[in-house]
């Protein structure tokens, strides 16, 4: 059985929002992000209850996500030299497990010993960027975690582009 929950990318603010909905549109959990002036911690919720919470390292050579919370403490970190986005975990319920996305990150895979957990889709002809993402096993709040890690490297990346533009 298999389960699809929506992302849509609405980060335009130092304190954005991610909300996560479930097939009917309904929301199935959200992320919300503490001003901070180098690193926010963003808090993963489920309803009303908190099941985990996202840290950036600022002073890692690789991009580096600490994440805690309902599956204990674990990590995500992103690859520096690939031709494709990737980022891999260490630690928790799915050690090893790989994200990769393609060239444009509209779409990505989630696997873990050789098993897909999760794929996406974007959808090119939207106003707003949107993965739908299909879990096929029983890792939910892992690819809750990894959906919102990429959100918030797109972010960044985003943000360093702009940057670069500016100058």
């Amino acid at each position: 059985m298999s389960t699809i929950l929506s992302v849509t990318n609405q980060l335009f603010s130092l304190q954005g929002g991610i909300n996560i909905t479930d097939e009917q549109g309904a929301l199935a959990y959200r992320a919300e992000g503490s001003f901070s002036l180098f690193s926010p911690t963003w808090r993963i919720y489920r309803g009303d209850n908190l099941v985990g919470s996202i840290r950036k390292r600022i002073f890692a050579l690789f991009s580096t996500w600490d994440i805690q919370g309902e599956l204990g403490a674990f990590k995500i970190k992103r690859t520096l030299f690939s031709f494709r986005r990737q980022y891999y975990a260490v630690g928790g319920p799915v050690d090893g497990a790989i994200v990769t996305g393609n060239l444009f990150d509209l779409r990505f895979n989630v696997s873990h010993a050789g098993d897909t957990l999760a794929k996406a889709g974007g959808r090119l002809l939207t106003i707003r960027d949107r993965h739908d993402v299909e879990i096929l096993g029983d890792q939910e709040l892992f690819v809750v975690f990894a959906m919102v890690v990429l959100q918030l490297d797109r972010r960044d990346e985003k943000q360093r582009a702009e940057a670069d533009e500016d100058k």
